[in-house]
């Protein structure tokens, strides 16, 4: 039996020591960067790459483009050894559109998952432009007018999505106190970070959990909307190359990862909903039919049906679930319930 920890044998979880403090994520390094040069106009090449968090020096040309982009290039002078700024450059002449927050949101956690050299050169830019709407909007009370489903905890939790997006880029343990979905008291976690995932504005960390000492410990996923006080942590893990996010979410409709067997679900969609239906690609979809009277059927792979069970209810009665029973009798329950509360008689004084 192996646990997943600083306290295990197990070589993939093995700690080095990081040097340096950095328990900011990359965008909050960023505004200290930018508002120093903003206010010095010049800085040394040390004290740069100490504030950014970065070291190679493939990151220190991509932080310059980051920069140069920002309204805050860099020019080395050898007479005095300074990277200095130009005396009428400005973060203030480059405006960024602050409700725009929230896509930018989506752009970063789905480019977390790219991988390879493209993941790096991208994430250094977009960590930037957070950086600069951060400046702006430090609060985060900026609302897109997208009419989709958007993060609500203002700059709390974007500065969370920082820290768990900087700590799976840089292999770090990432800790905090959680509230479990169904409530209860928090508790203490420490996990090592895989990928952050979004679902309908909702984020997740994806992460092995510090101390699990089950015999084939998982990763979880964790609301980031649920934790706080999260801390990146000087200590690295070894990546464990066998992970990958989309294989654990291979048989889920959206959140639920399991280790259950899969099982297939039938949803029979109506005619006058199929069209809605058929133009797009479902998580965990495995196959599609259309009967002569334009009805769609769908049969799905997932561990857990309950995320099917919601969006079936969703139809208001244009879909519903053929197989397998329980799944169908859940269904009707739950629809059953709805009938229940609505047909309460509320009293309005």
């Amino acid at each position: 039996m192996t646990m997943s920890g600083r306290s295990t044998d197990d070589p993939g979880q093995n700690m080095t020591r990081v040097r340096g403090p950095r328990s900011q994520g990359r965008s909050e390094r960023f505004v200290t960067v930018l508002r120093t040069l903003e206010l010095e106009r010049k800085i040394k090449k040390g004290r740069l790459l100490e504030l950014a968090g970065v070291r190679s020096q493939s990151s220190f040309k991509r932080l310059k483009a980051a920069l140069a982009g920002s309204g805050l290039p860099i020019t080395y002078d050898s007479s005095d050894g300074y990277y200095h700024v130009p005396p009428a450059a400005s973060i203030g002449r480059h405006g960024i559109d602050t409700r725009t927050r929230a896509q930018l949101a989506q752009v970063r956690g789905a480019v977390a998952a790219l991988g390879g050299v493209a993941q790096e050169a991208l994430e250094d830019v977009l960590d930037m432009l957070e950086a600069r709407i951060a400046l702006d909007d430090p609060e985060a009370v900026a609302v897109v007018t997208s009419r989709h489903p958007q993060p609500s905890g203002g700059a709390d939790f974007y500065a969370t999505l920082d820290r768990a997006l900087s700590a799976v880029r840089e292999h770090r343990w990432l800790s905090f106190t959680y509230e479990p979905t169904a409530g209860g008291e928090r508790t203490a976690r420490t996990i090592a970070p895989y990928a952050v995932h979004s679902h309908d504005g909702r984020y997740y960390v994806w992460g092995t959990l510090e101390g699990d000492a089950s015999e084939f410990p998982a990763p979880r996923l964790f609301a980031l909307d649920r934790a706080r006080d999260v801390v990146i942590e000087d200590d690295t893990f070894e990546v464990d190359t066998t992970l990958a996010l989309d294989d654990a979410l291979r048989y889920s409709f959206g959140t639920m990862v399991s280790t259950d067997p899969p099982q297939e679900v039938v949803v029979r969609i109506a005619p006058q909903a199929a069209a809605f239906v058929a133009c797009r690609t479902w998580p965990a979809e495995h196959s599609r039919a259309n009967d002569p009277d334009g009805t769609l059927i769908l049969t799905f792979k997932v561990s857990k049906p309950a995320e099917i069970i919601a969006w079936v209810l969703s139809f208001g009665g244009a879909a519903t679930i053929v197989s397998p029973p329980d799944a169908r009798e859940e269904l009707r329950r739950r629809a059953q319930a709805i009938a229940d509360a609505t047909s309460t008689e509320v009293l309005v004084d």
